[in-house]
């Protein structure tokens, strides 16, 4: 196993993918399962087995990155799309094993391997948002990952941007989550198709969605455009609060709603940005890029955080 330094493992909603991870982020050896949503000891189970099949020898730290919140100590509090409560999953794996092993939400990781090998290698302040189905992120200060008292730092999806405003799933109204998801975008196209004025080729689309707006951009439909630039104006709100809390150097946009839609969306949420920074007259405005690990950033920084503890 000549070069790996830890397993990295990414327990999403419906898949579950483990990797050896070299120093350098590079992915050595790769495994993926489905996820046993539901069952907090079958999911220990799955990640033991897993980890057993890339390193029987018992010799590399493992870290997991992991749809949930989780608290500093590795206890995973509460995973609503994986099932599982209160699983001491980093005590755990280490009695079973005898490895080191770091449980971290799998936003943050993200972010760790983004700032440590990705789109913010060099930079010591790094702030990451994820766009899916939802709206995650992580915040990386002098190196470090910040996860709070309780490990709830870093949950970016919920800055508020406008009071009152969309409904979110979390139940607060307003949040960035709410306007600049996948699912938020689906949402944001049906509503401005109620004016039968508006000419789109997505009239003609039965599951509007996210994907289907962006598709419909690419193929130079300009009210999805101008779908996809609203939603990164809201999102370029959020990044202006969390510039003036945290005055990162960049700002790492990643998730599979980004990955296409992001040609539209980042010049949009930079502009945002731009003009809500306190003193942006006298500063320089923190660098929005897209991320570059794509899908295995969460993988990739959980083994790097298990590497670098």
């Amino acid at each position: 196993m000549s070069g790996a330094v830890a397993i990295g493992v990414d327990v999403g909603g419906t898949k579950l993918v483990a990797a050896t991870v070299a120093e350098d982020g590079t992915i050595l050896e790769r495994r993926r399962q489905s996820t046993p949503a539901g069952d907090g000891e079958q999911v220990l189970r799955t990640v033991l087995e897993i980890v057993e099949a890339l390193d029987d020898a018992g010799e590399l730290p493992v870290g997991v990155g992991i749809a949930a919140i989780v608290d500093p100590a590795g206890v995973v509090r509460y995973g609503p799309n994986i099932g599982v409560r209160d699983l001491p999953l980093a005590a755990r794996l280490t009695a079973a094993t005898g490895r080191r092993a770091v449980v971290k939400n799998d936003a943050t990781a993200a972010a760790y391997g983004e700032a440590r090998v990705g789109a913010g290698q060099g930079a010591d302040h790094v702030v990451m948002l994820t766009l899916g189905t939802g709206v995650g992120g992580g915040v990386i200060v002098d190196g470090t990952v910040v996860e709070g008292r309780e490990g709830f730092a870093g949950e970016l999806g919920h800055v508020i941007v406008s009071d009152g405003g969309r409904l979110c799933p979390c139940g607060n109204r307003g949040c960035v989550e709410a306007y600049a998801s996948g699912t938020a975008i689906g949402l944001l196209a049906r509503e401005r198709l109620v004016d039968r004025e508006v000419e789109s080729s997505l009239r003609e689309d039965v599951q509007l969605d996210g994907k289907a707006v962006t598709s419909a951009a690419m193929a130079g439909d300009e009210f999805a455009r101008s779908v996809l630039e609203e939603a990164g104006r809201w999102l370029g709100v959020a990044m202006a609060s969390l510039a003036n809390v945290l005055d990162p150097e960049l700002i790492v946009v990643g998730g599979g709603a980004a990955i296409q839609a992001g040609a539209f969306m980042l010049p949009a949420a930079r502009a945002s940005m731009a003009e809500r920074l306190i003193g942006r007259k006298h500063r320089e405005a923190p660098r929005v890029v897209p991320a570059t690990l794509s899908d295995d950033a969460g993988m990739i920084g959980a083994g790097l955080l298990a590497a670098d503890s």
